[in-house]
């Protein structure tokens, strides 16, 4: 086998199942998923219940995790904090206890503003462990002043080196525990390597009509077309997983009000057309020139559509869109790097090999259409 011409074959292989697996089998960090309740007012002693996820020094009751860190393998958790982003308050617990359910820790706090100049903030919620680590839920909890609260002060004002950082961790092979993404992050893998290979190979289809445009080389049309119809397969794929991640995230299945989301559907809709305006015309020559055309002339408005657009729309919801934070800013850490890139260049390599094969079988109907 000749690997230089095949080099497309052995990249997705290899980088798929090297994606694949690890994105199944390796875990997420711990991480708080979810707190209770959302809305706090000082002036009297305050519980709040905390779902920790993938904790391993969490267990049925006290008595297990007090025996589980004797023995040193697990840290015991050594406060739990609210820190608010706008006046730099930190308030620490008072104590932590253990419910019965597995994964949740309550915390209990004697919180009273007093006459101090504080105003009602959002907080966020870190789970400080003995090891000097911290998980966090960045404005979990909004704190407001009760009507009641007119005695003492014990807030705690935080100098500029104190700022508590979740990325204090060190590098460990485990996927980041990110707010409501959870679990679902390993679908970065699919969804968004997916979409960038349907751009890869609509890209790649408007060279080769340019080829065609230039030369009238047949072949470059069969190429064309067979890259359009696989990177429309990708785009459905692409669809379908970022459908399921919008379910998990955004309770809906395909927000409306998404420009991204509707700039696809227009893209994809204009696709589905070429294949239906190539499918009008018997004359090979005929349909070349004109599907070729349209799709040189369609590509950078479905480019425009899902990538332009929505980071000029202010309302998008999808990362790095509509002055969203991106990927590589918040959700994206060194062990998701590793996956995220292979998986990229993997399902670009993929989708190229089904292509190709497309056009090993198209040449093979035009042989026997010959004979």
């Amino acid at each position: 086998m000749n690997l230089k011409k095949h080099w497309y074959k052995w990249v997705a292989s290899i980088f798929l199942l090297y994606v694949v697996l690890g994105g199944l089998f390796l875990p997420l960090k711990p991480g708080i998923t979810a707190v209770s309740p959302v809305k706090l007012s000082s002036g009297n002693d305050i519980s709040i219940k905390l779902n920790v996820y993938n904790a391993p020094w969490l267990r049925e009751n006290t008595s297990a995790i007090e025996s589980v860190s004797k023995d040193g393998k697990f840290q015991m958790p050594a406060k739990v904090i609210l820190v608010s982003k706008g006046i730099q308050g930190r308030w620490e617990s008072e104590k932590i206890d253990f419910s019965a359910n597995h994964g949740q820790v309550i915390a209990k706090f004697d919180i009273k503003m007093g006459q101090a100049d504080i105003s009602n903030e959002y907080y966020s919620v870190f789970i400080e462990l003995s090891n000097g680590k911290y998980l966090g839920l960045p404005d979990a909890i909004f704190l407001e002043r009760s009507l009641g609260d007119t005695v003492g002060n014990s807030t705690i004002k935080m100098s500029s080196n104190e700022n508590i950082a979740i990325e204090r961790e060190k590098f460990e092979m485990s996927f980041p525990n990110r707010v409501v993404l959870n679990e679902s992050v390993r679908n970065l893998f699919y969804h968004v390597p997916m979409w960038f290979a349907m751009l890869a190979l609509l890209g790649i289809a408007s060279w080769y009509a340019l080829k065609y445009l230039r030369f009238s080389n047949l072949e470059d049309d069969i190429m064309a077309d067979s890259l359009i119809r696989v990177g429309i397969l990708a785009g459905i794929l692409g669809c379908i997983t970022g459908a399921t991640w919008a379910r998990v995230t955004w309770q809906s299945w395909w927000p409306a009000a998404d420009p991204k989301l509707n700039g696809v559907a227009i893209g994809m809709t204009m696709y589905m057309a070429y294949l239906l305006l190539r499918s009008t015309m018997s004359d090979p020559y005929q349909r070349a020139r004109i599907t070729s055309v349209y799709s040189v002339f369609i590509f950078p408005i479905f480019i425009a559509l899902i990538v332009i657009m929505p980071k000029l729309s202010p309302n998008s919801l999808h990362p790095g869109s509509g002055g969203t934070v991106g990927f590589n800013k918040y959700d994206l850490d060194s062990t998701m790097r590793l996956f995220f890139y292979p998986a990229v260049i993997g399902w670009i390599a993929l989708f190229y090999w089904i292509a190709n094969l497309r056009l090993r079988i198209a040449q093979l109907n035009e042989k026997q259409l010959n004979k």
